[in-house]
């Protein structure tokens, strides 16, 4: 009868060994309901509150708001104008995304999660989706949410974030009314010339400010357009970059640091030789010969 006690004893052992396993595992998924619950009940709520928005659709464009928030035909004219911004952005991806439609969702409880060029941005943008906060009684969207919209769907999800934004924003030829190169030149009068590693860094160094950098990043992107085509620009959305980097940047472009930095100068000084002369002139240096150093 001995060893029958010594094994019951151990069988019970192991039995309150798994027990309290059984517990561990019960409390951690307890724990995980309790954080996902914020996550989920809003996304339900936010689904629920937008299903219950008063609508209008045109051929590539669904705009949705609150009720009363807006007039059936303020929606009805912002979805005609947008039209025109659809099949431009569209005919400069080759007609990738003709039969994609957009929807636009404006509410005045949107909060934007990351700052945009202005420190704030005013829509986020998920695949073909678009929230914008509604501020007045005539609704606006920056053309660059539809340009991040359709990259999205002709080209996939972007290696980097940022890169992305300077692409739609170069595709939307948005530079509050100025060329990307004299918008560029402007900064770079005051901040003097910057390479592609510092432009690709993040804001707080020797560009401090987003809005800068955001104007910078587009004209960059123009340039490469410009000596690269199409393909290349398509090639630098596709990068996986968790940070923008001159490393990964030269492998997807197939070239090195310094073709890249040679390029952007050259561009860049083509439209700072056109500058009129700041006070303290910060333009980039020449040697004696009249060559860029």
């Amino acid at each position: 009868m001995a060893p029958t006690i010594k094994n019951n004893k151990a069988d019970k052992s192991r039995s309150e060994r798994g027990s309290g396993k059984l517990w561990v595992v019960y409390l951690l998924g307890i724990f995980a309901v309790v954080l996902a619950l914020p996550f989920f009940f809003g996304a339900i709520r936010r689904f629920v509150r937008e299903s219950l928005m008063q609508r209008v659709t045109s051929a590539h464009y669904e705009i949705l708001c609150p009720p009363k928030a807006l007039t059936q035909d303020a929606m009805v004219k912002f979805a005609k104008q947008r039209e025109h911004l659809f099949n431009a952005l569209n005919q400069k991806l080759g007609d990738a995304d003709s039969n994609k439609e957009i929807r636009v969702i404006f509410d005045p409880k949107f909060k934007p999660d990351t700052p945009d060029a202005s420190g704030r941005q005013s829509y986020s943008v998920s695949g073909s989706t678009i929230r914008t906060e509604l501020k007045s009684d005539t609704p606006q969207l920056p053309p660059a949410a539809d340009a991040e919209s359709l990259l999205y769907g002709a080209w996939g999800d972007p290696g980097n974030a940022e890169i992305a934004r300077w692409i739609a924003a170069w595709l939307a030829g948005e530079t509050n009314g100025t060329d990307f190169g004299m918008a560029a030149a402007q900064v770079e009068q005051r901040l003097g010339h910057k390479k592609v590693a510092i432009l690709l860094a993040d804001p707080g160094g020797e560009i401090s400010s987003p809005s800068d950098q955001s104007s910078l990043g587009a004209a960059w992107i123009s340039e490469l357009a410009e000596f690269g085509g199409m393909d290349a620009v398509r090639k630098l959305y596709a990068t996986k970059m968790s940070h923008a980097n001159v490393a990964d940047v030269t492998r997807a472009l197939n070239t090195t640091p310094t073709e890249l930095d040679r390029k952007w100068q050259m561009w860049m000084y083509s439209y700072l030789a056109g500058m009129p002369a700041m006070p303290h002139d910060s333009s980039m240096p020449m040697d004696m010969s009249g060559q860029m150093q």
